[in-house]
């Protein structure tokens, strides 16, 4: 059409049994998807030697050959369904349920349309990921994406029939990014989205087909007689292009050709193509094809055949074209040339001369875009050669067409049946082609792609182990064995998580080959939850110890709180000790009482106890602090090991006992004091014999008794009973301390008394303390150094110093 190229060829040669494609309705996914038959029960079909299959949903590849079978109940009639972006089929019942299926139709999913299709669904329109459904009161229900469906009611267009014919425009070609409806009313057509309903004041209407461009920039409308098809801008201001035809054959299908041409299908078989300036090319068939709308194309498929219609790119048209002499197309010469062993190649590769690299790049891009792969071959082996004559030349592109198409060429084949052209299959990422084989149980080729594409097969390996344990009948163990022996052969990979594994199993009713395979699972966050699923807790919770995550064991340990009797929970939990103190320090951080009888449970006395004084530490009430110690007591007693902790405690609570009675009679605050402080505070009250009552009760080590009650007797300044203290016996403490008190309270005369009765070789050292020089230069007797000391401190006193001196010389001479 004008400079344009189109061009079709034949994909397959359908490989079903002859079906009669009108008796059926009819969805089919886009990237070559599968093909999704559903007996049309709103027909009144004759009896005949013609195959009807059942009620159920028959899935097929693209090539026609049998994938799957969808089994449906029938009770509720299908609306309206299609395959999303995903290979999930969507049915929208006439009840406003909507179910989702996989290609395999198992573990179906659903969600109602709620409360605003509580009059039925009529008819549905669908894009990737969302749907919109016209209710039985002529209103519009969209829901934007179906793995998280919020559905919400459009705007009321005040519709008191059905429509002629409507479409949708997906959110992504929208300027307000929210789903629109077309709809044919009269011989307008309305524009309803969810804010309001515009009247396009059309005039040619009513349009039996709507079709949007898949840029969102076009739209195609046929007339309801089907004889006038017209191509408008969006905002319906400008005609583009327009058909009338002369014949009445009846529009069934309407879709487009990239984003410029339209493609309509007719009853009587015959397929038209609509250029963008009213031009038009024409295909005859024996059936009226099926459209399926792709990136850079159409699919057309019948009963009988699958075509594929696009535009010729620039590239293959630049070496294909009649007369061209691009260096492209000189180059493919020369290469023909070569395989006919002409003279006159080499004349025709060193005419090319400084465009031998544009003329490369050409041949590799034209390869990419040729559907036929002998064509393929052809231009890789003239950009081949042409690379040769090239000094330097990165071969990468080459590779890399050369790995791709390969890959594309597999998925093409009839085995397979994705039919998919090299743009489509570089439009998705690598792992979604994977997943679409996995859907097709086609494990084996999809490790080898990943393979030869050097990606990681992991994704392979688990649907195979997934599916063969679906489909199994054996046994654990020798399920398990066959597993094992199959990943074990791997050859540089290994699967990073067997939980997907193991819920399968788990899911089947093989939960002791779900519990083995766990085994191998290197992540414990990911393989806990999964046991405790499986009511496995008590290996859940050894995993969980074992991977020193606290916050894992945390969430085992609150999962049996919720789950388990009190009695079996602390049994649990006191089996592991990791567990079990991880518990104990949860509840005394958030002061549960729960603790206490964890305690009991585990026969836990000295903890039971210890955590009685605990909670007593700040009890200003003694009678109840007694009454509770006296109960951590008699728990603390069964257990035998704990003698000493035993008997502490039951010295406490005397020591108690005893402040409470010395609190009244000395009016000081003593409850909750340790002993020592408790016979300091006594002894500082001038209160003697009750101290002493308290040594003896509470067996107060001599040396102890001594230190504190010489500082209480210091701060108290009672020197006679500091004299008597000291006169009573030999000191065990020794005098020095005494020394040290006295000074401490700059009591030098006091000091003084003591310093005589300590160490000799002491006495001149204090004496300096407390400037007596005299009394140190008697103690030093002969020691010069200390002399020195004396003589050299003693500077107020001449006489003293001149004495000193003498002896010190009188020494040194006799020395």
């Amino acid at each position: 059409m004008q400079d344009v190229f189109y061009r079709k060829h034949r994909v397959y040669q359908m490989q079903w049994v002859e079906l009669d494609l009108s008796r059926f309705r009819v969805s089919s996914s886009s990237f070559g998807g599968p093909i999704a038959l559903l007996r049309d029960d709103r027909l009144l079909l004759e009896a005949g030697p013609a195959p009807t299959l059942d009620s159920s949903i028959h899935v097929f590849s693209a090539s026609g050959q049998t994938i799957g079978k969808i089994e449906y109940d029938g009770v509720h009639h299908i609306a309206g369904f299609a395959w999303n972006n995903r290979e999930q089929l969507v049915c929208v019942q006439e009840d406003g349920t909507v179910r989702i299926f996989s290609l395999s139709g198992q573990d179906p999913t659903s969600f109602s349309l709620g409360p605003d299709a509580r009059g039925g669904v009529v008819d549905c329109r669908f894009w990737d990921q969302g749907l919109v459904a016209m209710t039985g009161d002529y209103r519009f229900v969209y829901v934007n994406d179906i793995c998280e469906p919020k559905p919400k009611l459009m705007a009321d267009a005040h519709l008191t029939e059905l429509p002629h014919s409507w479409a949708i425009v997906p959110p992504h070609l929208t300027l307000s990014h929210h789903v629109e409806v077309l709809a044919s009313v009269g011989a307008t057509l309305l524009s309803i989205d969810a804010v309001g309903v515009q009247d396009q004041l059309l005039d040619h209407g009513p349009y039996a087909h709507i079709s949007v461009s898949p840029n969102g920039r076009l739209a195609a409308l046929c007339s309801d007689n089907g004889r006038r098809i017209q191509v408008v801008s969006m905002d319906f201001q400008r005609s583009f292009s327009e058909y009338n035809s002369t014949t009445n054959d009846t529009l069934t299908d309407m879709a487009w050709c990239g984003s410029d041409a339209a493609v309509a299908s007719f009853a009587t078989g015959e397929t038209l193509l609509l250029g963008p300036f009213g031009d038009t090319l024409t295909f005859t068939h024996d059936a009226p094809m099926h459209l399926v709308q792709e990136l850079d194309g159409v699919r057309m498929f019948n009963a009988l055949s699958h075509e594929f219609l696009c535009k010729v790119s620039e590239d293959s048209k630049s070496v294909f074209q009649i007369g061209s002499t691009s260096p492209a197309a000189l180059l493919y010469d020369a290469m023909d040339g070569i395989r006919a062993h002409s003279s006159r190649a080499d004349d025709t590769v060193r005419s090319i001369q400084d465009d031998m690299p544009q003329a490369v790049d050409t041949c590799i891009s034209a390869a990419g875009s040729e559907p036929i792969a002998e064509l393929q071959q052809s231009l890789l082996r003239a950009a081949s050669l042409g690379k040769s004559f090239l000094p330097v030349y990165s071969g990468d592109k080459l590779v890399d067409m050369c790995r791709n198409l390969r890959v594309v060429n597999c998925l093409t084949s009839y085995s397979v049946g994705i039919p998919v052209s090299l743009l489509q299959f570089q439009s998705l990422p690598f792992e979604e082609w994977v997943a679409r084989l996995l859907n097709r149980n086609q494990h084996k080729l999809a490790a080898t792609l990943c393979h030869y594409m050097e990606q990681p097969a992991d994704q392979v390996y688990v649907h195979w182990a997934c599916a063969k344990i679906r489909s199994s009948s054996t046994d654990d163990d020798a399920l398990y064995r066959s597993l094992r022996e199959r990943l074990d052969t791997l050859q540089g990979s290994t699967i990073a998580s067997f939980v997907d594994i193991a819920e399968v199993a788990n899911h089947c009713g093989y939960q002791r080959l779900a519990i083995r395979l766990l085994e191998h699972e290197p992540r414990a966050a990911n393989q806990v939850p999964l046991l405790i699923s499986m009511g496995q807790e008590r290996t859940a919770m050894d995993a969980a110890i074992r991977s020193g995550d606290a916050d894992l064991v945390y969430f085992v340990i609150f999962h049996l709180f919720k789950a388990m009797p009190l009695g079996e929970f602390f049994q649990v939990v006191g089996r592991t000790p990791a567990a079990g103190r991880l518990f104990e320090r949860y509840c005394v951080e958030q002061k549960s009482p729960i603790l206490e009888d964890y305690y009991f449970q585990d026969d836990a006395f000295a903890k039971s106890a210890h955590l009685i004084v605990i909670d007593n530490l700040r009890e200003k009430d003694s009678s109840k602090l007694v009454a509770n110690l006296k109960v951590a007591h008699k728990i603390l007693l069964n257990d035998r090991a704990r003698a000493l902790e035993s008997a502490a405690m039951d010295a406490h609570i005397r020591l108690v006992q005893v402040q409470r009675q010395m609190e009244q009679e000395l009016g000081l605050p003593l409850v909750g004091l340790p002993l020592n402080e408790t016979l300091a505070q006594c002894l500082a009250k001038g209160n003697y014999a009750r101290g002493s009552k308290l040594r003896t009760e509470f067996k107060i080590p001599e040396r102890r008794y001594y230190w504190i009650k010489l500082h209480a007797l210091v701060l108290r300044r009672d020197w006679a009973e500091l004299a008597r203290l000291a006169n009573a016996k030999k000191s065990p403490i020794g005098y020095t301390p005494f020394v040290d008190e006295c000074i401490a309270a700059l009591q030098y005369q006091e000091a003084a008394k003591y310093i005589a009765r300590c160490e000799a070789s002491e006495r001149p050292h204090h004496y300096l303390r407390i400037g007596f020089y005299r009394e140190a230069a008697q103690a030093a007797a002969k020691d010069i150094d200390v002399l020195r000391r004396v003589h050299a401190a003693a500077s107020g006193d001449p006489t003293l110093q001149h004495d000193l001196a003498q002896q010190i010389e009188q020494l040194s001479r006799s020395h």
